[in-house]
């Protein structure tokens, strides 16, 4: 590689210059040292004096290239890492198959919906429809279920969660429920009141009795776990439940496990996890952080190495809309759902092997990688298209093409479908 740099760039400009030959490297050789054997005459070539008058040192500008090679292959690394681990998720998808029948890709239930709030989860269960669910269920207060039933038929609503009702027939009830679920997610429109939190209390008791069944918390669903811990602790084997916090209610969360929230995010994430018998987070931020509190499996690593915690730096959309983290709360749910039939070999006749023991223990920490990757894009998506005008419901109608961009198109086992 010869590289000739004139005398009239400005020292910015050669910054620039730098940035461009770095980007005509064949990403897949290693960026060779281009101050060293060869490439040393180009150190004596950038020291020079530019039109303005300002003098580019030697040193100056090895910094500036040195900088540049490392910005170059931490983002080559970062890339082949991110392209890894959503070849890892890719694996939890089902084939479209006519050998599947209704249910099998996908049960999912949203608890919330309550007088106050009946479009979260709404959004969280037609997100979690668009996805590729076959059955989305929305458990909520009875005035809130007649609503949502007017957003869409596509719903099975569920409005049995009715104040003053005997607690102990809401339970039985919904006991009935989450018995035909895959995973279930708490929190889209729940509110704070003490009826809809105690139906959130039974329902995550209903599930830790389930064999642990997969749960994502989202919304005020984390204000019942800020608030009582207990119902997310203490859970059979590996625990599969999935915290989607934003910045609040991260900070919250810190504070009740008494966490220092001022620290580095890269290790509140996984401190918070480990305070929660290392159940799965999505720190929702410039870059989602995702943690479980453990080192990240060896499989999910590129070229070696250890890692604390997964970091998603996908391009979001610059509008933060109210309903976007119900999207990501279905998609969560969705790929959870997935996860789960493909750890029990539901897909193994339609040509999907069963995971290895790792991925299995790790089908949180996929779900929540592939899901966080999902919900940056669509809401870059969405911003691309519609600007400062972008609402949530937006996004919902964006998923699918979004699904296909982000996973690739109908992933067909075979050519026969059948009703």
């Amino acid at each position: 590689m010869l590289l000739t740099v004139s005398s009239r760039y400005t020292y910015k400009q050669l910054q620039l210059i730098t940035v461009d030959v770095i980007n005509t490297i064949n990403l897949k050789l290693d960026i060779p040292s281009i101050l060293t054997g060869p490439h040393t005459s180009i150190r004596r070539r950038l020291t020079t004096t530019s039109t303005t008058g300002v003098t580019t040192t030697t040193a100056g500008i090895t910094s500036t290239i040195t900088a540049g090679i490392s910005t170059a292959r931490n983002t080559i690394n970062m890339s082949k890492q991110h392209t890894h681990v959503m070849s890892l998720v890719g694996k939890m998808i089902p084939p479209l198959s006519g050998k599947l029948h209704k249910g099998q890709a996908g049960r999912v239930g949203v608890l919330g919906g309550s007088h106050d709030y009946t479009g979260a989860p709404y959004f969280s269960a037609m997100g979690a429809m668009r996805f590729g669910a076959d059955l989305a269920h929305v458990i909520c207060e009875p005035s809130a279920g007649a609503v949502i039933k007017t957003y869409s038929p596509d719903l099975i609503v569920h409005g049995i969660l009715k104040e003053g009702r005997d607690m102990g027939e809401i339970k039985e009830e919904l006991k009935g429920i989450m018995s035909r679920l895959h995973v279930l997610i708490i929190g889209p429109g729940l509110g704070r009141d003490e009826h809809m939190q105690s139906c959130a209390r039974i329902a995550f008791e209903l599930a830790r009795e389930m064999d642990g069944m997969a749960v994502v918390v989202d919304a005020d669903g984390l204000w019942l776990v800020q608030n009582d811990p207990k119902v997310v602790l203490d859970w059979p084997g590996v625990p599969r439940i999935i915290l989607t916090p934003n910045v609040m209610e991260f900070k919250r969360l810190c504070q009740a496990m008494q966490i220092d929230d001022k620290s580095d995010p890269t290790t509140l994430c996984p401190r918070l996890a480990q305070a929660l018998q290392n159940l799965t987070i999505i720190q929702k931020g410039p870059t989602d952080i995702i943690s479980n509190g453990l080192t990240v499996p060896s499989s999910f690593v590129v070229d070696g190495g250890k890692k604390d915690v997964l970091q998603v730096e996908v391009e979001g959309g610059l509008k933060r809309v109210g309903g976007q983290g119900d999207i990501l709360s279905g998609s969560t749910g969705v790929l959870m759902a997935w996860g789960t039939e493909w750890a029990k070999g539901t897909f193994e006749h339609v040509g999907q092997p069963k995971p290895s023991e790792e991925l299995a223990k790790n089908l949180p920490l996929l779900a929540a990688y592939g899901a966080s990757t999902f919900n940056r894009t669509v809401s870059k998506r969405g911003f691309e298209k519609k600007g400062r005008s972008m609402v949530t419901g937006d996004l919902v109608e964006m998923v699918g093409e979004v699904y296909e961009e982000v996973f690739g198109s109908a992933q067909s086992a075979d050519e026969k479908g059948k009703l």
